[in-house]
């Protein structure tokens, strides 16, 4: 049976330990992000990001994990550079809904790992979340908790229906804003270009980066 820790968005380090204690032993737990609840593995656990593949029943695999970051600086431990075009797009929208695609360290694991060798960083909005990945000290997964193609969940009773048993433990703050995943803009070549539209609009990106394609 899967632990549900039930605590508030503004919980402390202290009450955050257990679900860290559960990342750092290689484990699977599910939490909140701005939009909804995520998948969370740690970067650097095989097992646990490939235990969350296997419940993402009919995703592709060149549809890799994206990272959720607490800080722009923990970009470079990912990122092999970031461009002058990522530059502002990372100071107007980190954190926040914005997912960028930079060229990957060579290592990571090809869940995490496109096939194009680049790799989905994005700052959490979340300042609980933010605060669990300073706790464990790198970035975690935030693949929505949903079966590929099911509607992504917006509360911690949806994602039990589902997969109890299967995660080792659930952060339960409530329900999720609920707003739309992530504009993805990929940031690894010469020129930016949107890969996925979401919650940022084009226009608001134009506004800072003039030159996306």
């Amino acid at each position: 049976m899967t632990t549900r820790l039930a605590i508030t968005p503004d919980a402390s380090f202290h009450e955050l330990a257990p679900a860290a204690e559960i990342l750092l032993n290689g484990g699977l737990i599910v939490g909140p992000t701005q939009s909804f609840y995520a998948f969370m593995a740690l970067a650097d656990k095989p097992q646990a990001l490939e235990r969350a593949a296997r419940l993402k029943v009919g995703r592709a695999i060149e549809h890799p994990f994206l990272l959720l970051i607490d800080s722009i600086p923990r970009a470079a431990c990912y990122a092999r550079e970031t461009s002058e075009a990522a530059k502002p797009l990372m100071d107007n929208f980190w954190p926040g809904l914005l997912t960028l695609l930079f060229v990957g360290h060579k290592g990571l694991h090809p869940l995490v790992l496109g096939k194009a060798h680049t790799v989905g960083l994005r700052v959490e909005g979340l300042e609980l979340i933010r605060r669990l990945i300073r706790l464990v000290d790198r970035g975690v997964t935030g693949t929505s908790a949903n079966r590929h193609a099911s509607p992504p969940p917006t509360t911690a009773d949806e994602v039990l229906a589902e997969f109890d048993g299967k995660i080792d433990l659930i952060i339960d703050i409530g329900p999720t804003f609920g707003q739309a995943s992530s504009t993805i803009v990929d940031v690894s070549g010469a020129q930016p270009w949107i890969f996925r539209q979401g919650a940022i609009p084009r226009a608001t990106l134009e506004a800072v980066c003039p030159n996306l394609k």
